[in-house]
């Protein structure tokens, strides 16, 4: 599992001819996603010398990340490292958008989660001088009516899950 923000950049550099994209996921891939992000800011920053850093990935120009009740816990159990630093280092190198359940963990809802915090704070990094709506803020937001997973398996049969699992849809799009 360390190596699978590695391998989905390595895929990317094999499969796709143009260096411009964003990046989505659910759930655990949130964290793959953020990882990546933070991969590439250590690259920018340290170059190819970094622990791990075996590749040069400073080619690729990740424009946006978003997540669907992203869980990014595996950074603390599984790795023993800190969630919230991760999601600052690629927050503050990637504008992100996360869109969170209301049965999600609390620090990425936006009422009063740390990870939602400096999400949104990052907000003054990437839109410092450009004209941007709220659509394109770096934000975390929920959806506290749905459950995790209501976007890729909520039951759509259900006119309050297929409405939500839409409306966080057209927020990804309208992100991009």
């Amino acid at each position: 599992m360390e190596y699978t923000p590695e391998y989905l950049l390595q895929t990317f550099s094999i499969h796709s001819s143009n260096s411009n994209f964003g990046l989505i996921g659910f759930c655990w891939e949130v964290w793959a996603i953020t990882k990546a992000c933070v991969m590439l800011e250590c690259n920018e920053k340290h170059g190819n010398n970094g622990k791990n850093n075996k590749h040069n990935f400073s080619f690729w120009n990740i424009r946006c990340g978003v997540g669907f009740h992203p869980s990014l816990k595996l950074e603390d159990v599984a790795f023993n490292r800190n969630q919230v630093e991760m999601a600052k280092l690629a927050a503050g190198y990637v504008p992100l958008l996360y869109l969170v359940a209301g049965n999600d963990a609390e620090n990425i809802k936006p009422s009063e989660g740390e990870i939602a915090k400096v999400i949104s704070d990052s907000g003054n990094i990437h839109c410092e001088g450009q004209e941007t709506n709220r659509e394109q803020l770096p934000r975390c937001a929920e959806f506290p009516d749905m459950m995790h997973r209501w976007v890729s398996r909520g039951n759509t049969s259900l006119g309050e899950v297929k409405k939500g699992a839409e409306d966080a849809l057209m927020m990804a799009v309208e992100f991009f």
